[in-house]
């Protein structure tokens, strides 16, 4: 027994090879709060942040004795998402009004895209989800103008067979409109009713997790109590995706020890959706098949008008001026309906433009890049992702006043984008207004926390402006969430030189060059900070913001 490992290309291409031939195997997906992050949903770890502050803020003093009573601390906090829901919400109906308004206005990301796209057009047709969220049934709608079978509450679990031939979604935790569960004494157990449908879908399907974390007892318990449903003689085996900065719990590494499962780490939902829809070949519609229902109902609204103005003629046959009028306005109808076609139309051909200016920056060949991007701008001047990219081609030219100006258009347009405030950031400390660099990388983290390379970045412009205590504590969350990264290590080091602690420096600059033996930069700093252990005194800086897009 024992799990083994994956890489995410190995997965893809077995999931490829497994899935045609005379035998072919049929695989479901298991999805947590994870996947629905990148489509404007919080995770469960997310919310439990949040609500962890709002608690403090409300009465700090019962809030602490709270968390002491349940055991809870930083490390295990996200084990108890049901404890902060039930304590942040006394009234029911206040936390389905919370989580309603969060999901209301997500939308599927491109990851839900391709797995409409699979659930209708493979035999991998099953999804079965915790979350309550409609991003997986819209992106079928939307995209696959497909209805697939929602079972979202526990009461419908008997529909779930052998026989499915639609894409099928099961909602273990309910959908958000039936009453959803989140409290503990909900989610430690999960129904019967359930564990029957999970019995028919086990006994039929592989199941792929994607996104979930494995704290709710409710799954993981049927999990860790029924790996004998997955085993080499059944020919049925769990695939665990896990994010490369997650950590597997206890509970999931039991299951996949007893079940001989796999795990695969990867970079996130939409990029393992994306690799699997491109082996199962998906294509991205043309805009006009995109529009053609929409194409159909113009149609059938012009053949009413039609028909209401031929009536309304034969009532006034005499009056030819008006009947005349009524017939040019229909014309009129129709030459506004083809200029929006065209525009429709234009949008392709700036997509294609947008590709091939994207090409231009992989291949460092800014100045044209600059060209290109100009010009999208001219042609939509309200997309902020063209005004970005012009401003990084700029940046990478040196032209950092002109970047900053285009940057700043980005952000008026798209000013909740951590990217677009990061890249700001950088441009503005190239041009020594850390002040004012310090403002946008701390707003990139506010958009963005999880993202380790902004504290970085804020630790850089914090050592510019001497604040070597606060840079010190951004390298040190940094090196928390990604302990192998060379200029982190660096970078801490230079930090800790400055504030006279050569001996803490020497050991970090050592372990940059550890992971990076070749960088003749991280030598020559040690070699200072040797120096100056020694009594020799040499000039010392950390690495640059030499990347705005990281």
């Amino acid at each position: 027994m024992g799990y083994e490992e994956l890489t995410l290309s190995g997965f893809v291409k077995e999931i490829e090879e497994v899935s045609s031939g005379p035998h072919p195997r049929k695989f479901c997906f298991v999805l947590g709060a994870g996947a629905s992050k990148s489509s404007g949903i919080k995770s469960g770890q997310e919310l439990v942040d949040i609500w962890e502050k709002e608690l403090s803020e409300r009465n700090r003093e019962g809030y602490l004795s709270w968390k002491k009573q349940l055991g809870i601390n930083d490390s295990n906090k996200y084990e108890f998402y049901s404890q902060y829901y039930e304590k942040r919400f006394k009234r029911v109906v206040d936390g389905y009004n919370y989580l309603e308004k969060m999901m209301e206005s997500a939308k599927p990301s491109i990851g839900y895209v391709m797995l409409a796209y699979i659930l209708t057009h493979t035999r991998h047709n099953i999804v079965i989800t915790t979350n309550f969220d409609h991003l997986l049934e819209d992106a079928v709608n939307y995209y696959e103008h497909t209805i697939p079978l929602v079972i979202g509450h526990e009461s419908l679990a008997h529909y779930v067979n052998k026989q499915i031939n639609r894409p099928m979604i099961i909602k273990i935790h309910r959908d958000l409109l039936l009453d959803p569960k989140n409290k503990k004494a909900e989610l430690d157990k999960l129904h019967d009713n359930w564990k029957n449908a999970l019995d028919i879908v086990f006994s039929e399907y592989d199941p792929i997790f994607i996104g979930y974390a494995g704290n709710d007892h409710s799954l993981m318990d049927y999990l860790t109590q029924n790996c004998d449903i997955f085993s080499e003689e059944k020919g049925i085996f769990p695939y665990w995706m896990l994010y490369k900065t997650d950590k597997m719990s206890e509970m999931v590494l039991e299951f996949l020890d007893k079940s001989s499962g796999y795990l695969i780490k990867h970079n996130g939902f939409d990029e393992v959706l994306y690799l699997l829809g491109d082996i199962f070949h998906y294509q991205l519609p043309s805009e006009d098949d995109f529009i053609s229902d929409a194409k159909k109902r113009y149609i059938m609204l012009s053949d009413y008008i039609d028909a209401f103005t031929e009536k309304l003629s034969a009532r006034r046959e005499m009056n030819q001026e008006e009947n005349a009028a009524t017939d040019d306005k229909t014309d009129e109808t129709k030459e506004e309906v083809k200029q929006a076609i065209q525009h429709i139309t234009s949008k392709t051909e700036m997509q294609n433009m947008f590709r091939e200016a994207m090409a231009l920056v992989d291949a460092d060949k800014y100045p044209e890049a600059v060209g290109s991007f100009r010009k999208l701008t001219e042609l939509n001047s309200q997309n902020a992702r063209y005004y970005s990219w012009l401003g990084y081609a700029l940046y990478q030219m040196g032209y950092y006043k002109e970047a900053e100006k285009e940057m700043r258009r980005g952000l008026e347009l798209d000013p909740e984008n951590a990217v677009n405030h990061s890249n700001l950031g950088a441009t503005l400390h190239k041009m020594g207004y850390y002040e004012e660099a310090k403002k946008e990388t701390e707003k990139a983290l506010e958009k963005d926390p999880e993202n380790v390379g902004y504290h970085n970045s804020l630790g850089v412009t914090l050592h510019e402006m001497g604040h070597y205590e606060e840079a010190k504590k951004e390298y040190e969350i940094a090196l928390e969430k990604e302990s192998e990264n060379a200029s982190y290590h660096f970078n801490l080091g230079v930090t800790l030189h400055k504030m006279g602690r050569y001996e803490e420096a020497k050991k970090e600059k050592e372990r940059a060059i550890e992971l990076e033996p070749d960088n003749k930069k991280y030598q020559a700093s040690l070699k200072i900070t040797l120096d100056k252990m020694s009594g020799v005194d040499k000039t010392n800086t950390p690495v640059k913001k030499n990347n705005p897009a990281n």
